[in-house]
């Protein structure tokens, strides 16, 4: 192969890198002109975040027909009002209140919740399920009660 010959293979060796390191797969949107800059993105949307203090609660032992409360705190740690949409209990024997108004960012609120423990014997482990419009939007409380028969 002539000197020549070897310099025009070169080149063409070298338009053939070009091109593959071109489409070496950067796909940075601002590489390609299309005017996204990464750096200038809108924020995500600011959400609220519920935060309870505890997400369980073991009233010990109690007594068949007694009726207990407990109390769960739950703090706004969002940018947001935080609103309880709903709260459903695993079973009737758990009775729950909350406030229904929005809770603003960094505010604190309790949920109560009542606990019958008619007709009902031994371990007892029920689960209060709370949905809100906060980014972890579904939390779960469990209750436990050692329920000891009359006799």
């Amino acid at each position: 192969m002539t000197r020549k010959q070897w310099r025009s293979l070169a080149g063409i060796g070298l338009v053939v890198w070009s091109l593959l390191v071109g489409c070496s797969g950067n796909n940075d949107p601002v590489a390609y002109g299309n005017g996204v800059d990464p750096d200038t993105s809108p924020e995500p949307a600011s959400q609220p975040v519920i935060l309870f203090d505890t997400v369980a609660h073991d009233f010990g032992e109690i007594m068949e027909g007694e009726r207990v409360l407990c109390y769960f705190s739950y703090e706004n740690r969002g940018d947001e009002p935080l609103l309880i949409q709903s709260v459903e209990a695993s079973c009737g024997c758990t009775i729950v209140d909350w406030s229904k108004d929005p809770l603003p960012p960094g505010e604190v609120e309790q949920l109560q919740v009542m606990f019958d423990a008619s007709g009902r014997s031994g371990t007892q482990i029920k689960v209060v399920t709370v949905r809100s419009n906060a980014s972890n939007g579904r939390v779960e409380l469990i209750l436990r009660a050692n329920v000891k028969s009359i006799v």
